[in-house]
């Protein structure tokens, strides 16, 4: 699956933001990794990281995180605990958990 910028934008904005970058470079760094063509779920991490972590948009950073998640698992037909995957964002925001591998981790324990 490949994500774009505009995909994003339009995400924060389903769920009800404008879709105002705070930090578009990092984004634009996580979108860069994508190009190396690594497996779906780091580049899912990377995409993740930027958002949770570097706070990508003004407003919406978790609950676009989480909606990018569940289209990355859904795409990719795998079952996932909703309430667990709930927990895994707020984790790796309230923690400001950085590391690619260990997200991946996290998203791995909400497949089920």
């Amino acid at each position: 699956m490949l994500i774009n910028k505009k995909d994003l934008i339009r995400i924060n904005q389903e769920i009800g933001e404008k879709g105002a970058f705070s930090n578009e470079s990092t984004l634009d760094f996580a979108l860069d990794i994508m190009k190396q063509k690594k497996s779906w779920l780091y580049e899912l991490s990377y995409l993740v990281r930027s958002i949770l972590v570097d706070h990508v948009f003004a407003d919406g950073n978790k609950r676009t995180a989480f909606v990018l998640i569940t289209i990355y698992l859904d795409e990719k037909n795998l079952d996932y605990d909703d309430q667990k995957l709930v927990k895994v964002v707020l984790e790796i925001a309230k923690n400001n958990i950085k590391n690619p591998k260990k997200i991946t981790g996290l998203i791995k324990n909400a497949i089920e």
